[in-house]
């Protein structure tokens, strides 16, 4: 890592609020992190520096999913225009579109890049499975009913896939016979769901928590409360820490295996204007917080960030699925649908 690298000062790239994030794998070349937004456009950077690689330029709407392949050499977007793309990180150039009847808000591609799943946060949408090289054509539709879907991830070696829901639920499909096997119960809508570099570990990022579970198994690993509604939360690729944010600006560290905490800071954030999602990077080094100013920002892993944050914290752990799911509800449609 470049020891002139610069943590903790806002990237400029995007004109507005930046919806998500997505980083590749350690590659040849480094690794590369894409961002997408409101501006309608995605941009590609380079992981080591920041400075922008390329962008993606030809969604007529906003842009609420992205998703790198594991080697960098193609980014998955999907758009309120009722669309997902395929890019190429190399030229910025379109490969493939894939329309819909629905805003496509989030997208996943599988390890080999070969399948991608798309979903919709509008109300009876469904869950679609493409091959990414072979056909414009569904594969097959996962039917969700009532409320929309925020996000799904392939899971268990690309044999099955994980979908959160605005009906406070997160679910576990069987890719091949297109069923609902397990279902978690939330007292709020997931805002950040994400499977760890171990293929297993998903972090789950929801009201005032922040739970680990096994994909595998479906137990519960961990259960944090935290001292304030988190927007976004990831784990470290080698499950050293983790970390959560607030729409506020907050950002708190915590030790995976104790709990306790490592680092409490506030992101600059414009007047105004929010946190709208934190992930790692996958060498561990650094961590990135997006913002709704159309600004991304690097964090280190290592050296304290800069910490104007006098609040009190704390944090409660819990291995108790009882605890993960007894929470009060706190429940209104306005909050739902953030």
């Amino acid at each position: 890592m470049d020891l002139n690298f610069p943590f903790g000062t806002p990237l400029v790239g995007h004109m507005d609020s930046v919806l998500d994030l997505s980083f590749s794998k350690v590659c040849d070349s480094g690794f590369y992190l894409a961002s997408v937004g409101r501006d309608g456009q995605g941009i590609v950077r380079r992981g080591d520096t920041g400075e922008i690689f390329t962008s993606l330029l030809g969604h007529q709407r906003a842009v609420r999913g992205v998703y790198m392949s594991e080697n960098a050499t193609i980014v998955a977007t999907g758009s309120d225009d009722c669309t997902a793309r395929i890019w190429s990180v190399s030229s910025g150039n379109e490969l493939a579109k894939f329309r819909h009847t629905q805003k496509v808000s989030s997208l996943a591609l599988d390890t080999g890049s070969e399948r991608m799943l798309t979903c919709s946060q509008e109300r009876e949408s469904n869950i679609c499975l493409y091959d990414v090289n072979q056909s414009r054509e569904v594969l097959c539709v996962y039917q969700k009913k009532l409320r929309g879907v925020r996000n799904v991830i392939f899971c268990r070696d690309d044999r099955s896939f994980l979908a959160s829901s605005y009906d406070r639920t997160i679910e576990l499909w069987d890719i091949l016979s297109g069923q609902s096997s397990h279902k978690i119960s939330l007292p709020h809508h997931a805002k950040s769901v994400e499977l760890c570099a171990d293929g297993k570990t998903v972090t789950i990022g929801y009201g005032e928590s922040v739970v680990f579970f096994d994909a595998d198994t479906f137990s519960i690993h961990g259960h944090h409360k935290i001292p304030f509604k988190v927007i976004g939360a990831s784990l470290h690729p080698q499950k050293k820490s983790f970390v959560c944010a607030s729409l506020e600006g907050k950002i708190l560290k915590f030790n995976y295996d104790t709990g306790e905490q490592e680092d409490r800071f506030r992101a600059h954030v414009q007047m105004g204007h929010n946190i709208s999602g934190i992930k790692y990077s996958p060498d561990g080094e650094m961590y990135v917080s997006s913002s709704t100013d159309g600004q991304i920002t690097f964090w280190s892993q290592t050296s304290g960030n800069q910490n104007s944050d006098e609040d009190s914290i704390a944090s409660y752990s819990s291995d108790s699925r009882d605890d993960f799911l007894d929470e009060g509800d706190g429940y209104s449609e306005q909050e739902d649908y953030d």
